[in-house]
């Protein structure tokens, strides 16, 4: 999906949609297998939320920010909870000045569209050393990187990431980075840079704790963005319970030490498994996914062969001739059930 052009998408297909995948396939809801997704099949396990949480309104100084300080590792001045990661990439096009902004190919569209309707000129960058040549050309003024990438998994590095911020605050230009997908990788994180000029960072409590319904994430950003954040943002706009779950979850170091040799265990499993099974593909991986990429028509086959034995997965759009598949991981209870279905659907590759 491209705004290039001036022409903003109508709407935008995401992971997930089990009513969609019914109607489309001709497969009752309630047998499907959503590997659509790049959320965690494992959740933090959620205790009996207070009966207080449920009764009172969310306000500042219940212990959430102080949690994400110490598991993200900035200052806690330096962080503002919002509902969800996607708020935020809704709403912080617009409170940076316009400009040409550098946006990858392949990412989540939310970005392109939110920074397209707040006005900002669109230019595209496929890979590390494209981006690279439009900081230095300066032909862009701001940059949003996904890191690690959804759905190609890229990461780039810390050091070429603060090598490109400081090449653009000299312009007073911005650097995004969409660390949703970060948890797994700690090490890599921007976050410890946090509150540098023209530097935002989002990550995501939905994917990595597997607590999507949850709707919480995080903005770390310069105290002024922060503050404008959340004067637009409505009163009590994380609720209480979000807030309480959280705070217990990012406190939890012991589950998230076990949930990461865990991922990074499953993904790399998975993505043996897929190269055995899908050879016309070639796949990489994050802890929370697998990306085949190939050749329009083999992604669509697979695509349409596991849709109609009830196993979704996330079939992206055409760009120079190639595809991409994204398989989620399936957690121990599907697993069986996958493989015999990867089974059948090669059998006659």
């Amino acid at each position: 999906m491209k705004v290039t052009d001036g022409v903003a998408p109508v709407a935008l297909i995401h992971g997930g949609d089990l009513s969609r995948a019914s109607q489309t396939f001709g497969v009752a809801k309630e047998r499907w297998i959503d590997l659509s997704t790049g959320i965690s099949p494992w959740s933090w396990l959620v205790p009996a939320v207070p009966e207080i949480v449920w009764q009172s309104l969310p306000y500042a100084g219940d212990g959430l920010e102080s949690a994400a300080s110490d598991y993200y590792g900035c200052d806690a001045r330096s962080l503002l909870a919002v509902p969800g990661s996607q708020y935020a990439i809704q709403c912080i096009p617009a409170l940076i000045p316009k400009g040409a902004v550098a946006m990858p190919v392949r990412g989540y569209a939310e970005h392109r569209l939110s920074w397209f309707k707040a006005g900002h000129d669109i230019v595209d960058y496929d890979g590390l050393a494209q981006l690279q040549q439009l900081v230095s050309e300066r032909r862009v003024k701001h940059v949003v990187v996904i890191n690690p990438n959804n759905p190609t998994s890229e990461m780039i590095v810390r050091q070429q990431l603060m090598e490109i911020l400081q090449q653009l605050q000299v312009a007073g230009g911005w650097l995004l980075v969409d660390e949703a997908f970060m948890d797994g990788v700690p090490e890599n994180s921007l976050v410890p840079e946090c509150p540098k000029s023209g530097l935002v960072i989002l990550r995501s409590i939905g994917k990595f704790f597997g607590l999507a319904g949850l709707r919480l994430g995080f903005v770390m950003a310069p105290p002024v963005l922060l503050q404008k954040l959340d004067s637009q943002s409505p009163p009590w706009h994380v609720s209480h319970p979000a807030r309480w779950v959280a705070k217990q979850a990012l406190a939890d170091f012991s589950w998230q030490r076990i949930q990461r040799q865990r991922l990074e265990e499953v993904s790399l499993h998975w993505c043996q498994v897929l190269t055995e099974r899908f050879s016309a593909l070639e796949f990489s991986g994050s802890l929370l996914f697998v990306t085949g990429r190939g050749e329009a028509e083999s992604c669509e086959a697979i695509y349409q062969e596991l849709g109609k034995n009830a196993v979704l997965v996330r079939l992206f759009d055409e760009i120079k001739g190639q595809r991409m598949v994204r398989f989620g991981l399936p957690g121990e209870r599907n697993m069986p059930k996958v493989a015999a279905i990867l089974q059948q659907a090669t059998a006659g590759q």
